[in-house]
């Protein structure tokens, strides 16, 4: 007879890939939901939907204020008021590398994940630059937390023991840092994640093979791919991480 299992997982440390893309100029994203959606290495793009909670994310105009931020002042006044985050460019949807949720059982049933949680945003920087800087570049607090539910689902068939995993469905956008003190020049750059939703992985497996199947995915999707972020000829080390996480 079929049944109903909820997930209660515990929740994670959150790691989001290491997307990379060329340096651009600040320019508005596509929707996202026409949008590539870049899976953890190894991963079979057939398995995976995706659960995106908010809207298509938008960057500040050129000269907009700084997204406002509960330390900002403190650290506006201590900080190294001469660099400043710069080109904010949006990259597109990434899934997480770390399962925040998982449930498993026997078909024929369906799998449900329903939690609500708070995942923070995350960043990181290969210079030290102040974290209100880099939220008024992106467009989002680089600092917060988004709380979002989970409403995944798997129908399992008989005789297969299925599992349905959640991992966090991040916008990811990339800045540049310049030194302004005698004239601009590129001093390095960062990457800032936004928590927007879900990605669910669906495994489904005989208990005498190997034989695997999952729901085919609305989306489009892309490995992860190295990438300089740095302009041409601008080498950029990654040192430098954020608060956000």
């Amino acid at each position: 007879m079929a049944g109903a299992v909820v997930g209660v997982g515990a929740l994670l440390a959150i790691a989001a890939p290491q997307a990379m893309a060329a340096p651009a100029s600040g320019v508005g994203p596509a929707a996202a939901s026409e949008a590539t959606v870049q899976l953890p290495a190894g991963a079979v793009p057939e398995r995976w939907t995706i659960d995106r909670k908010a809207p298509a994310p938008k960057l500040p105009a050129a000269g907009a204020g700084q997204v406002s931020d509960p330390q900002g002042a403190q650290e506006a006044a201590t900080g190294d008021w001469w660099l400043q985050p710069r080109n904010g460019k949006y990259q597109g949807q990434t899934c997480g590398t770390s399962r925040v949720d998982i449930v498993t059982g026997w078909g024929p049933m369906t799998l449900s994940l329903t939690q609500s949680r708070a995942i923070s945003s995350q960043w990181s920087s290969s210079v030290s630059v102040d974290a209100w800087k880099v939220s008024g570049t992106v467009g989002f607090s680089v600092t917060d937390t988004a709380t979002n539910t989970e409403t995944g689902s798997y129908t399992v068939p008989e005789g297969k023991f299925g599992t349905l995993e959640a991992y966090p469905l991040f916008d990811h956008f990339t800045f540049d840092v310049y030194d302004t003190r005698v004239a601009d020049h590129y001093v390095g750059g960062g990457d800032a994640y936004h928590s927007v939703g879900y990605c669910y992985n669906q495994l489904g497996e005989f208990s005498t093979c190997g034989d695997r199947v999952g729901s085919r995915a609305r989306y489009s999707f892309s490995q992860p791919a190295s990438r300089p972020h740095a302009p041409v000829g601008a080498p950029r080390p990654r040192a430098e991480t954020g608060h956000g996480r």
